[in-house]
């Protein structure tokens, strides 16, 4: 009998244990963090972008995975971001767009993708990375309780660097400069070059499309008539021209004449003359 009593009070104290853990698992908050792809990212929360293979582009998003730790529910909850300025070297609305003032996690989802939009129009850009530090917040809807990860970092520029298949080609491109890197992506696109004979199969492709560089820069004026509805030469006197992309009005090239050969000319970030063998 003493038994008996004793395995009915251990299973009375059990079943009420498993009652209180159920309330507290299911009356606690859901949590969110920040859920990167490491194969995308760096140190799995930080976010490196470049406008430098994109010239044209005035504006650009990342986006930025919210995912929850609980429950998905029926109805919309509201979760917010907020900018770490001690860890923020951009500056809202000159590099990026500002945050909104909350974000909204869609009913019955457990996951949504924010967006982060840059901007490209600041000169410095061409030499410095600014980044942007971001932290989730903990609020009525959601709690943070994962500290590793409710953090991240966008980190972005508009620098080129020299590639890697540029030296081989150097003695018709000449020596490098992020300008004429920067003329060569708007003419050429973003097409690399072989960076060894061993692909000899592709040397005429690579011939090809440096002959298209070269086209452009001799004669920008002729180029620009075939492009008319991208790009532009914005005429200043009769000794220079401004080049530069309708979409991105921002970011303009110098076309200066040098009377020397009676050419216009494109410079370069060290007052160079543009030029390709």
């Amino acid at each position: 009998m003493t038994r008996y009593f004793t395995l009915l009070i251990l299973a009375s104290l059990s079943l009420f244990s498993c009652k209180d853990e159920e309330e507290l698992l299911y009356h606690s908050p859901d949590n969110i963090f920040f859920d990167f792809d490491d194969d995308n990212t760096n140190n799995r929360d930080s976010v490196f972008y470049t406008f430098a293979y994109n010239p044209d582009l005035g504006s650009d998003t990342v986006f930025l995975p919210v995912t929850i730790s609980g429950k998905r529910v029926s109805y919309e909850r509201k979760f917010n971001i907020s900018v770490v300025d001690s860890a923020t070297t951009a500056i809202s609305g000159t590099h990026y767009e500002p945050l909104k003032s909350y974000y909204i996690m869609p009913a019955d989802s457990g996951q949504i993708s924010i967006p982060f939009i840059m901007y490209s129009d600041d000169p410095i850009l061409a030499d410095t990375s600014v980044s942007v530090s971001l932290v989730l917040q903990s609020g009525e809807d959601f709690g943070v309780r994962f500290p590793d990860f409710i953090g991240a970092k966008v980190v972005f520029s508009n620098r080129l660097e020299k590639p890697e298949w540029w030296d081989l080609w150097a003695g018709q491109l000449g020596a490098y400069s992020r300008t004429k890197h920067q003329l060569y992506l708007i003419s050429v696109g973003n097409q690399d070059l072989i960076s060894s004979y061993a692909d000899y199969l592709f040397i005429p492709r690579s011939l090809f499309l440096i002959d298209q560089l070269r086209k452009f820069i001799n004669d920008p004026f002729t180029w620009v008539e075939a492009h008319s509805e991208e790009y532009s030469l914005d005429k200043a006197s009769d000794q220079l021209y401004y080049f530069y992309s309708i979409s991105n009005p921002e970011v303009k090239y110098e076309l200066t004449y040098y009377p020397d050969d009676a050419k216009f000319y494109f410079y370069n970030e060290h007052n160079e003359r543009v030029t390709v063998n």
